[in-house]
């Protein structure tokens, strides 16, 4: 299953906030709120969220069900 755990985490890192998402993607913090946490954003939202804030883009795909690595690393940086 899918997980946002590394994306958040990203986020919390480099202090980036939902509003700051929300003002990047012309959305709402609710709907960026709901997109964290389990819709998943567009390949598009991806790209910028990628391309503004330098995160990995596994850090979108982190898939938890085949996670074999240790947790308490991130993935490389793309």
């Amino acid at each position: 299953m899918y997980s946002n755990q590394y994306l958040k985490a990203y986020f919390t890192l480099k202090n980036i906030k939902q509003n700051d998402i929300a003002k990047l993607l012309d959305k709402s913090t609710s709907t960026i709120r709901r997109k964290n946490d389990d819709l998943g954003f567009t390949q598009k939202e991806i790209l910028l969220i990628h391309n503004k804030y330098n995160i990995p883009l596994q850090a979108f795909f982190y898939d938890a069900d085949n996670d074999n690595t240790d947790n308490s690393t991130f993935p490389e940086n793309s």
